[in-house]
């Protein structure tokens, strides 16, 4: 049994397709939400977060890819699971390349589905807060590929307030976020979530600010850019 925190959007344009497939996520739990198309999608999406999105590949006006795009750039730690009539070809590579969770082909054996939405339900959720977006993208897609759900913020503000709302488990912090400091996003996210594992990254050259991180007990493990992936999994595994 699942609990209503775990938030699932429904999209597909066949009506008994995401009504059946909601009803079965509420009865076991989850917090299930439908959008008959991706226009509405975004809509319900710019007032609500969710943790998992079920795509249909092909709706109207807009695919299921394209979509997971669009909902990336406004929830980054929403994971999606895409349907699809499709067994192939270029526009499943490209909900790949999105970095869709899974892709499951139609009529979804329902047993499949439920198995895909609790992994990724279950799966550690890492915050990523740093103010280089590149950076912040890179280290998604690899993460994402690891089976990490993650959340991404770029000021110590919003650095803050996804903490809380990502509820995560890893903390990946840059300690200069432009005008802001990354040792306060820490201080709040040690407050408010005592467990959660703290990285500490940095791109300075003399060492200075990592070497007083270090001598934090709060802070699990110090990096400079170039990130050594290895050692980032060390402690995230």
């Amino acid at each position: 049994m699942q609990t209503t925190q775990t938030r699932v959007l429904v999209v597909d344009d066949d009506p008994d397709i995401r009504s059946n497939i909601s009803d079965i996520l509420i009865d076991l739990g989850y917090e299930g939400t439908t959008a008959e198309d991706a226009k509405i999608a975004l809509q319900i999406s710019a007032k609500k977060t969710f943790d998992i999105a079920l795509l249909d590949f092909r709706m109207p006006g807009m695919d299921g890819a394209t979509l997971y795009r669009r909902l990336k750039s406004m929830q980054p730690a929403m994971v999606a699971i895409m349907i699809t009539a499709w067994a192939s070809g270029e526009g499943i590579q490209d909900a790949l390349d999105a970095g869709t969770w899974d892709v499951l082909r139609k009529p979804v054996e329902i047993g499949e589905l439920l198995e895909k939405i609790s992994d990724a339900a279950s799966a550690k959720r890492v915050l990523v807060v740093d103010d280089d977006h590149d950076f912040c993208s890179s280290l998604w897609q690899i993460l994402n590929g690891k089976r990490f759900r993650v959340a991404i913020a770029h000021t110590e503000a919003e650095g803050i307030r996804q903490a809380i709302e990502s509820r995560c488990e890893i903390a990946i912090v840059d300690l200069i976020l432009g005008k802001g400091d990354g040792r306060r996003v820490i201080e709040s996210i040690n407050r408010v979530l005592p467990g959660t594992r703290t990285i500490v990254v940095s791109g300075e050259v003399d060492g200075s600010e990592l070497g007083r991180a270090r001598q934090s007990e709060r802070v699990n493990l110090t990096c400079r850019k170039p990130i050594d992936m290895d050692q980032l999994f060390s402690v995230m595994n």
